[in-house]
Formats: C-alpha cells, structure tokens, sequence
C-alpha cells in the first residue's frame, strides 16, 4: 500500500502542524529559561522592585520639577525623603499601634470564642438544624483549637527563621533603594547605553516600548492606589460610624489585600467584618451590607473602568494576566502580571496596526503617521499606527466598494 505524496497532503495540515510544532518548541524554552531564572529569583526581585521605586520616584521628581521649577536634583531627594520618612512612620504605627492591637487581640481570644460560639449555637437553633447533622458550635471549637496548635508550634520551630527573615528583609530593602537612586540619578546614561546597543532603524519601537512600560505600569499602579484609597475611606467610614475597634491594625490588613488584583476585594472585607462579628455582633448584618453593596459597585463599575483607561486591557485580559502571572511567578506574578500583559497587548496591537497598513496599495506608512503626528504632536506613535491603520482600512473599503458597485435600486 503506497503512502500518499507530500502534495497531497492539505496546506492547512501542514500549516497547524509546524504552528503546534513551534508553539511546543516555544513552550519548552520558555519552561527551561523560567527553571534557571527561578535560581536567581531573589536576585532578580530586587532589582525589579529597584526599577519599580525608581519608576515611581522618577514620575514623582519630575512632577515636582515641572510644578515648583525646583532643579531635578533636588526634586529627586525631595520625593527620597517624603518616601523614607512615610516608611519610617508607617512602621512605626504599625509596631507601636499595630502590635499592640495584636497582642490585645490575642489576650482576648477566649472572650472571642466564646462570643463567636454561642453565635453559632444561636444560628443553629434559628435555623432548626440538628447537631446530628452538623454541630456549628463544635467544629467552630475544634477548627479554632487545631488552629491556634498550628500557630503556636509554627512560631517555636520559625522564631530564628523569622528572626533571619527580618534582617533579610531590611537588607534587601536597603539594597532596593540605593540601586533606585543610582537608576533614577544614572537614568540618561542607561537610557543612552540602550539606544546605542539597538539599531537606528528600531529607534521608534524602543521609544514605543518604554512610552508603553511607563504607561501600562503607571496606570496600573494609579488604578491600584485609587482603590486601595477608596477601599480603606470606606473602612474607616464603616468602623467610626458602626463603633468597631482596632480600627488601625483592620485598615492596615485591608490596604496589603487590595493591593492584590481582583482577589483583593473579596479578601478586604473579611477584616471589618470578623472584628464586627467577634466584638460588635449587633452590628454586623449592617457592616456587611454596607460593605457588600459598596464593594459591589467597585468591583464591577469602578475598577474596570479604571484598568482599561489605565493600562488599556478588557476585564477578560485582566483576569488571565491574573491567572498566569500567578501560575508563573507566584504572588509577585499576581501583581505585576497585568502590566506585564498591557505592555505585551499594547505592542501585539502595535504590530497589527503595522501589518494592517503595509498590506494596503497607496499608503505610505511613514507619511500617514507623519501626517497624524503633525495634526497631533503630543499623540504617541502607537496611537499614531492605529489611526494609519484605521485610515488604511477604510481605503480598502473604498476600493472593494469601487471593484464591486451596488446594482441600483
């Protein structure tokens, strides 16, 4: 039995065969590179968190410098002191005021409990359920004191591991600064060793790739502040208007979840609601009304609204860059996955835009996007392709309704 030639075999086989094949070879590589850049992952976290602070001291100092006509140099050191002194005060508050709701807390565990205990026992007899069903009460008791084993033997066997960290930590962050503010003073130079290594010829697509960094970055950092804000004026709202106490250590919790994406929310309003539930209990149907029909609005109106303005990505793209950064890189994934995938949508759209405009007889890329940026000299360049590919479509348009005129009526 004779094999079938290469001929006839359908173009369209062969053509998703090398697309997988590619894809699999491309998968492998990227799988091996992330293997050995996980060894030098603690190396390569500081110096992202470096470029990160210098990022934000740079948008910072030039603010300033803009604004008060101050020199860069001074600007700079101006925004270095403003961020060491909100440091040292946040730190401060959180070991002093911080801690000692924490230890207030924890002399209160019992009185806790057993308010939370009798809570459920009350829940169930409302609820007419049978305890040979389901004892609330008692799993609530048995759940709390495997927990509080859990804790306190984790605590013995980590307290010099915790102790190591902290200096680890404190070192790291050192190094973080000093290596931002030799970025953020050497900037130029950097910026110009870069522009020498890349070609002439790409000189406008590196410009687009460092507009598109600062912009996706910035956005998604101004998105997250906003709602870290909005997030922690509506606890504090909540905890003055309904009397709930350790009002600091509950907003300080709440501001380091909203910083995590998506999930964020949902985990920010577990802290005002357990401390309603464990102190206030009268008060704690209302809490969680208000922090639900608040939180509901934030989620779905306000912050997709805002990281689409912000860093130009669908809710959709939003929740995959969520996903794999998280599957990649863990928590730091989580966080920074969506940026990293803003600037990635921004220059695939960019490339698109690109290929749409060269595919198309009597445009000239480089004239129309001269013509758009001398109507508009502030517009970037990305900004500047899409209305060249938009012009360019619409000349196809034109021409296919030319080659093919509607019969008349």
């Amino acid at each position: 039995m004779s094999r079938p030639a290469l001929s006839d075999v359908s173009p369209r086989l062969i053509t998703a065969f090398l697309v997988l094949g590619s894809l699999f070879f491309g998968l492998t590589v990227i799988d091996r590179v992330v293997s050995i850049a996980a060894g030098f992952s603690s190396i390569l976290l500081v110096v992202f968190l470096a470029w990160l602070l210098s990022f934000l001291v740079a948008q910072a100092a030039d603010a300033i410098h803009r604004r008060s006509g101050l020199g860069q140099g001074k600007a700079i050191a101006i925004v270095y002191v403003a961020v060491v002194i909100f440091v040292g005060l946040l730190v401060f508050d959180i070991v002093q005021v911080g801690a000692r709701d924490a230890a207030d807390i924890l002399g209160r565990s019992n009185e806790v409990t057993t308010r939370i205990h009798g809570l459920l026992t009350g829940a169930q007899k409302s609820l007419g359920l049978s305890r040979s069903v389901i004892d609330l009460a008692a799993t609530f008791d048995q759940g709390q004191h495997e927990l509080f084993a859990t804790i306190s033997a984790s605590l013995n066997d980590e307290v010099q591991g915790i102790a190591g960290t902290t200096l680890s930590v404190l070192g790291n962050l050192f190094l973080i600064v000093v290596l931002s503010l030799y970025a953020v003073v050497d900037v130029d130079v950097i910026l110009g060793a870069l522009t020498r290594v890349v070609p002439n010829r790409y000189s406008g697509e590196l410009s687009l790739v460092e507009h598109s960094v600062g912009r996706a970055f910035g956005g998604f950092l101004r998105t997250q502040v906003i709602l870290v804000t909005i997030q922690v004026i509506l606890t504090v709202v909540v905890g003055i208007v309904f009397g709930l106490p350790y009002l600091f250590l509950t907003t300080i919790v709440v501001a380091i979840a909203m910083f995590i994406p998506f999930f964020g929310p949902p985990l920010a309003l577990l802290p005002p609601l357990l401390v309603a539930v464990a102190f206030r209990p009268e008060v704690a149907i209302p809490v969680l009304v208000v922090l639900l029909v608040v939180q509901t609005v934030l989620v779905n109106l306000i912050q997709p609204r805002l990281m689409k303005e912000s860093a130009g990505l669908h809710p959709i793209l939003v929740l995959l860059a969520l996903l794999v950064g998280a599957q990649v890189a863990g928590l730091w994934g989580a966080l920074f996955g969506i940026p990293f995938v803003a600037v990635l949508n921004l220059l695939v759209r960019y490339l698109v835009n690109l290929r749409v405009v060269d595919e198309v007889e009597g445009i000239d890329l480089m004239d129309a996007v001269a013509e758009v940026q001398a109507a508009d000299p502030e517009i970037s360049l990305d900004e500047a392709v899409a209305i060249a590919a938009d012009q360019a479509e619409a000349l196809t348009a034109d021409q296919l309704e030319a080659l093919d005129p509607q019969p008349p009526a």
